[in-house]
């Protein structure tokens, strides 16, 4: 019968992430190694907290919403991996759960520094104990509204500024207190759509260089921002939107109960290919407005909706017209394989579905196979180059 102690259990769990490409760094290795994460989660077993595939929340509101939760193994890692730290370094954490902080502990070592920030004074006294009793003491924790500037800040700013909370924007004070040569790693949600980027300096703007699928608890505060859902079909089909953008509730919901027009794309992707998720984001920057088109599971059923996944699918509409994109097999493929198209609605679907189309199939031709740069300008930066922005109330946003 195996042993199944704290420490084997975080050996296999590392030996996992090691495998899957999700730790790639010695740094990284040695700090999961060390880190107790058991110790972090003492609501659930330690073999639940090992094996976990997801994160594990550890408080929710008076509505049952989580606020907090230690996050996933794998994207703890990726997310270390993409801030680069070394030792030394000082780092900035907004969002307290206590277990990043001790990971991020590790990688700076006894002559670094980790501050922890968050808005909720249970989480951040939460947060001290655990850090406190898995011996990490040295971290400092503070509670702040992390989306503003840290008074007792370090004077040429923070090495590293690591978001461990869904943002709705890039706030001011992250860049305004990020040293020259520091990184930024933020969980954004972009027009719907949530991703974690890291970012560094280019000639007075940030440049992502790594884009993550993840899913965040959301940021608290008045810097929080709320979607809007536009219902099509009662509960069963809804449109996000998101960044203010207009959208008619009353003449999209009429154009969704209009026939169909479907256009399909003649461009193929495989199941692990990861083409949908780059072409996502890329979207995001190439068409406006743009937001998600959610459906649950009986919409299909009903002949509702096309194909569309659980996480949703990208959407464009006009004042009276809404299309979204949509899969179907590839018939007799000698493999797992996908064609991207797009069903429309509306008396401007012909036109708004060949749009939507064209500029998919613009994507395969120029982008398919790079990863998608999210560069973050100030509003009012004369060097911004135009075109179509995600704007956030704090940056202007563009996707290339």
């Amino acid at each position: 019968m195996s042993i199944r102690t704290p420490d084997v259990l975080r050996g296999r769990m590392v030996a996992e992430l090691r495998a899957r490409g999700a730790i790639v760094s010695d740094e990284v290795e040695a700090a999961f190694l060390a880190v107790p994460r058991h110790l972090f989660a003492p609501e659930v077993t330690a073999e639940e907290v090992y094996s976990a595939p997801e994160g594990i929340f550890t408080k929710f509101n008076d509505r049952g919403k989580p606020v907090s939760s230690v996050s996933a193994p794998w994207l703890h890692a990726r997310m270390l991996e993409a801030a680069r730290i070394a030792p030394g370094m000082t780092v900035l954490e907004i969002g307290s759960g206590g277990a990043n902080a001790a990971l991020l502990a590790e990688l700076v070592g006894w002559h670094g520094s980790v501050t922890s920030v968050d808005i909720d004074p249970d989480i951040t006294s939460r947060a001290r104990e655990l850090l406190d009793r898995a011996g990490y003491g040295r971290v400092r924790v503070r509670q702040a509204d992390g989306a503003q500037p840290l008074p007792d800040a370090p004077a040429r700013g923070f090495d590293r500024i690591i978001v461990t909370v869904g943002a709705a924007d890039v706030a001011a004070a992250w860049r305004d207190q990020l040293a020259p040569g520091g990184r930024l790693v933020v969980p954004l949600r972009l027009r719907g759509l949530s991703r974690t980027l890291a970012f560094a300096h280019e000639d007075g703007h940030l440049r992502s260089d790594t884009v993550i699928r993840s899913g965040f608890v959301s940021i608290q505060g008045p810097s929080a921002r709320a979607v809007r859902s536009v219902r099509l079909a009662g509960r069963h089909v809804r449109l996000v939107v998101d960044e203010d953008q207009e959208a008619d509730a009353n003449a999209l919901t009429e154009a969704f109960t209009e026939p169909s027009r479907e256009q399909w794309t003649s461009v193929e992707l495989g199941g692990q290919e990861g083409v949908l998720p780059r072409l996502e984001v890329w979207l995001a920057g190439a068409i406006a407005p743009y937001g998600r088109l959610r459906a649950t599971p009986e919409a299909a059923g009903r002949e509702l909706v096309g194909w569309v996944l659980d996480a949703g699918m990208p959407a464009v509409w006009t004042h009276d017209s809404l299309a979204y994109l949509s899969l179907r097999q590839v018939p007799r493929a000698t493999s797992e394989r996908y064609e991207l198209g797009v069903i429309a609605h509306g008396p401007g679907r012909e036109a708004l579905a060949s749009r939507f189309a064209e500029t998919v199939r613009r994507f395969d031709r120029e982008a398919r196979d790079s990863e998608p740069v999210v560069r973050a300008y100030g509003p009012e930066d004369p060097h911004f180059p135009g075109g179509v922005s995600v704007d956030k109330p704090s940056v202007r946003l563009t996707v290339a």
